[in-house]
């Protein structure tokens, strides 16, 4: 059956299909854009339009999923077709990138732009 994503209100997406949920996107996610990975290494970036009630999305990373983007007048829908593990949401314009393990290798790995602080 796979999973189907749509705008489900301002500022949220709609997971239907093997997952059912609601995600709310935070604000950082709405003013710089999100980034959806999923456990077979499809990568997926979103962009609110307007006031946060349609939203644009691309292919950043083809994984094992059969992705189909939908475009509409009142925002995007995707269908995945694939069984996934996880699905994570992340926020910011350089949250996730797409990064080559080594050059030798064809393999990707997705890196978190975190910053660590220690306390002295």
């Amino acid at each position: 059956m796979g999973v189907h994503i749509e705008v489900g209100g301002k500022s949220s997406l709609l997971l239907t299909g093997d997952i059912e949920t609601r995600l709310d996107v935070p604000a950082r996610g709405i003013a710089e854009g999100f980034s959806l990975a999923f456990s077979d290494g499809t990568l997926l970036r979103g962009t609110f339009l307007d006031d946060a009630s349609s939203c644009r999305f691309a292919l950043a990373v083809e994984g094992a999923a059969q992705v189909c983007i939908t475009r509409h007048e009142d925002g995007d829908r995707v269908d995945l077709d694939s069984n996934f593990e996880w699905i994570t949401l992340a926020c910011g314009q350089e949250t996730l990138q797409p990064e080559a393990a080594d050059a030798d290798e064809d393999v990707l790995q997705l890196t978190l732009d975190i910053v660590v602080e220690e306390s002295v």
